[in-house]
């Protein structure tokens, strides 16, 4: 999929590294089609903030502290996204 997307495996490794990690174990066995029961709890909790109910939220700035995940893309990335 990475090589679609035009990236070598240095660069998948570098922006994706600790998903390619978890994959070595295999895919998830829900597919990636979840129940929503995190926006389910949220409201029978009566909260407006999905973070409240979550274990491992991100932080305000999209980031996961356990994972790194939501690095920096490189001038690059941010150049064809015109930020």
């Amino acid at each position: 999929m990475f090589k679609m997307l035009g990236m070598d495996e240095e660069q998948a490794r570098q922006r994706f590294g600790f998903l390619l990690d978890a994959l070595q174990f295999g895919a998830p066995p829900h597919g990636g089609v979840a129940l929503g029961l995190d926006r389910w709890t949220m409201i029978l909790a009566g909260t407006s903030n999905i973070r409240d109910v979550i274990a491992f939220p991100k932080n305000q700035r999209a980031r996961d502290l356990d994972d790194g995940s939501a690095g920096g893309g490189g001038q690059e990335a941010t150049e064809e996204l015109g930020l």
